[in-house]
């Protein structure tokens, strides 16, 4: 098995909370990062230790940053993910592009518009 974007991005959306859907954004780092890489974020460092896809879950997309966040790191071969806490966006740092692949109704869309 090996997933493809789109099996990412399915992935990714299963794995957001029912309180995360009703209020939240998910962003995926566009492209595969390589078994090996790291990337430093603001407040949070990831080593990724096979071929992986990023996302990223915004809780409170309408409050101003310091709160509640994660990453979702997927395995590309097994789909498996693991997640890690976060309080500030990746937007700044980085150095990844990054897309919108969940949106609830809630959210209006000037929420979604941010420095890649």
């Amino acid at each position: 098995m090996s997933l493809s974007f789109d099996d990412f991005i399915r992935v990714l959306i299963s794995q957001m909370t029912e309180e995360e859907r009703r209020g939240g954004i998910a962003y995926a780092a566009e492209g595969l990062l390589p078994a090996g890489s790291i990337i430093q974020f603001t407040d949070i460092r990831i080593e990724v230790s096979t071929d992986s896809y990023l996302g990223f879950i915004d809780r409170e997309p309408q409050a101003n940053w310091g709160h509640s966040a994660r990453y979702v790191v997927v395995d590309q071969k097994s789909g498996g993910t693991s997640s890690l806490e976060a309080r500030l966006p990746p937007f700044k740092s980085g150095g990844l592009p990054w897309r919108v692949v969940y949106k609830a109704p809630t959210v209006p869309d000037i929420f979604t518009e941010h420095p890649t």
